[in-house]
């Protein structure tokens, strides 16, 4: 059984971004592990916002090839469909196919030595005083002196080591989202060229968000908000895409079926974890819990925690200290990168979903919106916030 410096288990953005990072910049020996095979879709959005290219300055040349279109802006909607609307000369980010995206990262990455296996899941991990061992699937086992969970939401590494929101916390919310074909000339005519992103904010007494994203030839619709209100989700999902319809952001001519896609979102949920790191073990990406519960957005997230884990493994590598006395300092290193920013959405998120009157909640929405109306530096700044500018 051949030894590996490090296992990561996910091959999404921070799995894909973190094994490349330890292969091409510390010249480490990594196994990269997943169950599905690669290229496969994910529920998302699919907005890599711009700081996305100004970080990891080597996708900058490939944008034509891993993204469908740029995109100029936003349309912000509060709760009384109220439209704020903010729109630049330069793009502010584009959309991207995850069935792309993803597997473009992935080859990059086996592309600078990482060696990948897909379509054969992590059943298990064992972590032993000299090594940390993965068993798969298929019956194969790998081991290696650190093992990186990037396995997602409902993380198999993270349940392994006991590592757990703590107690009485609900940071997880919930999403339905559904892609569409649509004939690039309809997008042109009624989203524009520029192909702005329209969110909505309290759309169906969800405490949440709702957008449409135009692609290229696509449109990704999603609605989300607090797991409470899951059983309300299904029904503002389907209200939603009729209105998108009478607003002619989808063709008249769709039929709406009941056939849509649900995943939690781990929003802020590293802030609520009792550790993010174990013996032998770290976490990244959605195991890790990164994505923001305002905007919905998590690559740029789970990238920059895959280069944090990367980082705080290297550093183990060369001490040659994997408990988890030492590996606590990964905590730091993911706190000052994400911490601010996940700390105000997830107060914000917590507020929310932690009250019982939601037409208060909604009146609060749009109190906010209306104040962003009249002035305008401060709707700028959130904005600029919301898409990662400033």
């Amino acid at each position: 059984m051949q030894k590996y410096d490090v296992i990561i288990v996910g091959a999404g953005p921070a799995g894909s971004t973190c094994a490349l990072f330890l292969a091409e910049k510390f010249n480490r020996n990594v196994l990269l592990i997943d169950k599905e095979n690669f290229p496969r879709d994910k529920v998302c959005g699919g907005y890599l916002t711009s700081r996305v290219f100004r970080r990891f300055k080597y996708l900058k040349g490939k944008i034509s090839e891993i993204t469908e279109v740029p995109t100029y802006g936003s349309h912000f909607y509060g709760p009384d469909l109220a439209k704020l609307s903010w729109i630049k000369e330069q793009p502010v980010g584009y959309l991207a196919l995850r069935l792309k995206f993803d597997n473009y990262l992935k080859e990059l990455a086996v592309s600078k030595g990482v060696k990948f296996i897909g379509g054969n899941e992590v059943i298990d991990l064992v972590v032993a005083e000299n090594r940390a061992k993965v068993l798969t699937q298929n019956g194969s086992s790998h081991s290696a002196d650190i093992v990186i969970g990037a396995d997602g939401v409902r993380s198999l590494i993270a349940k392994k080591c006991n590592i757990h929101e703590k107690p009485g916390v609900m940071s997880k919310g919930l999403c339905v989202e559904s892609e569409f074909q649509v004939p690039e000339e309809f997008l042109d005519e009624n989203f524009g060229r520029n192909r702005p992103t329209h969110y909505y904010y309290g759309f169906g007494n969800i405490i949440g968000y709702a957008w449409a994203f135009p692609k290229k030839t696509h449109v990704n619709v999603e609605i989300g908000g607090p797991t409470k209100q899951g059983r309300e989700m299904g029904r503002s999902f389907l209200e939603f895409l009729d209105y998108l319809k009478e607003e002619m952001l989808l063709p008249k001519s769709f039929e709406i079926t009941k056939k849509f896609k649900a995943a939690l979102i781990p929003t802020s949920t590293a802030l609520y974890l009792n550790q993010s790191y174990s013996d032998r073990v770290l976490l990244a990406g959605d195991a890790l819990g990164v994505a923001s519960s305002i905007s919905g957005e998590g690559i740029y997230q789970s990238m920059a925690s895959g280069e944090d884990a990367a980082i705080m493994a290297n550093q183990a590598l060369d001490d040659q200290k994997f408990d988890s006395n030492y590996l606590r300092q990964y905590a730091k290193i993911w706190k000052k990168d994400l911490g601010r920013e996940l700390k105000t959405a997830g107060n914000i998120m917590m507020q929310l979903s932690s009250s019982e009157n939601i037409n208060d909640l909604l009146r609060k929405m749009k109190i906010f919106f209306d104040r962003m109306k009249e002035e305008r530096d401060l709707f700028d700044y959130f904005a600029t916030t919301f898409f990662g500018i400033k």
